[in-house]
C-alpha cells in the first residue's frame, strides 16, 4: 500500500557515551532521557501532538508542521536542558545523563502513529552522531546537552528568523556520515563551543555567506585519482591545512575565508586579507 510523505520537523536524540559502565547504567540512563523528554513535552506548544518513537537509548520525534521549526528550536531544547540540569544536580560525572540532538525539516512516512520512514528520518539520524559535536561535547563535560541543526533549518529559522534563537551561539561544520556529507550547525546549551571542534566557522558571522568561497583555478585537486573530495580532504581544506585553525585577529591579519572576532577560526582558501 502507497502511503504519502508528509512534511514534519523531526528530532533526532541519543544519549552520549551510553556504553560505558554496563547494562545497569545504560538502562538508567535510557529510563531517564524518557522522563526528561516527557517533561519537557509538557511545556512545548501542541506537545501531546508530537510523534515519539523509543528506540532503547534513542528517541526520535515528529513535529507536525502547525508548529513551526523557530518554535521547536526555542522551546524544546532550553526546556530538556532544564530537565537535565535538574536531573543531574548532585550526582557524579558518569551517572549524569547528556544528550546529542539534531533537529531538521522534511518529508516523512506516517501512518497512525508509526513513523514509516522518509529522508527527513534519515537525515536527523546522520547529523545527530557527527564527530565536530561528539568532540565538542567531550572537550565540555559541562553540556548536558549538544544540538545540531540542518543546514536548511538553520538559514530559515536561525539566521533569517528570530533573533532570539542567537545565530552566533552556533558554528557552522561538516557533517559527515556514511553518504552524508552536508554543512550543519552546532551549538552546547548553555556552555560555549570549544575553540578547535569547528571543521569550517561561520557562526561567528551569521549575516555573512552560508557558503564558503570557491577555491581558485588554482587549487590543487583532492587527489590524483579522485574526482571528489572525501570528508577529511573537505575538513582540512584543499591546502592541506585545518579549517578549524583558531587566529588571533586583533594582530590585524588573518589568512584565508572568514574569521571574525578575536579568537575566531577561518577556513582556508589560501588568500591573505589585511584586516588592520
Amino acid at each position: 500500500m502507497y502511503l504519502p510523505a508528509h512534511s514534519y520537523s523531526v528530532i533526532s536524540i541519543d544519549i552520549a557515551n551510553s556504553s560505558a559502565g554496563g547494562s545497569w547504567r545504560h538502562r538508567r540512563l535510557a529510563g531517564d532521557l524518557r522522563a526528561t523528554v516527557a517533561a519537557a513535552l509538557k511545556e512545548c506548544p501542541l506537545g501531546s501532538q508530537w510523534l515519539v518513537r523509543k528506540d532503547g537509548d534513542s528517541m526520535t520525534i515528529v513535529v507536525p508542521s502547525v508548529v513551526s521549526k523557530e518554535e521547536i528550536i526555542g522551546e524544546f531544547p532550553p526546556r530538556v536542558d532544564r530537565e537535565l540540569r535538574r536531573s543531574n544536580a548532585g550526582l557524579l560525572p558518569e551517572a549524569q545523563l547528556r544528550i546529542r540532538m539534531a533537529v531538521t525539516h522534511g518529508d516523512v512516512v506516517v501512518e497512525e502513529d508509526d513513523l514509516m520512514g522518509g529522508p527527513a528520518l534519515v537525515e536527523a539520524a546522520r547529523i545527530r552522531d557527527i564527530a565536530p559535536l561528539r568532540r565538542a561535547m567531550a572537550a565540555a563535560p559541562e553540556a548536558f546537552l549538544g544540538l545540531v541543526l540542518a543546514d536548511h533549518v538553520y538559514r530559515t529559522s536561525v539566521r533569517d528568523g528570530d533573533p532570539a534563537l542567537l545565530p552566533r551561539a552556533y558554528r557552522r561544520v561538516v557533517a559527515a556520515d556514511k553518504d552524508y556529507l552536508e554543512p550543519a550547525w552546532i551549538r552546547l546549551w548553555g556552555v560555549e563551543l570549544p575553540g578547535d571542534t569547528a571543521t569550517v566557522d561561520a557562526g561567528t558571522n551569521p549575516t555573512g555567506p552560508t557558503e564558503p568561497p570557491s577555491p581558485t583555478a588554482s587549487t590543487s585537486p583532492p587527489g590524483p585519482d579522485r574526482a571528489t573530495a572525501t570528508p577529511e580532504e573537505v575538513e582540512r581544506g584543499a591546502d592541506g591545512r585545518g579549517a578549524g585553525d583558531t587566529y588571533d585577529i586583533s594582530v590585524g591579519v588573518v589568512q584565508g575565508g572568514f574569521a571574525v572576532g578575536r579568537n575566531a577560526t577561518s577556513h582556508h582558501y589560501g588568500a591573505r586579507h589585511d584586516r588592520r
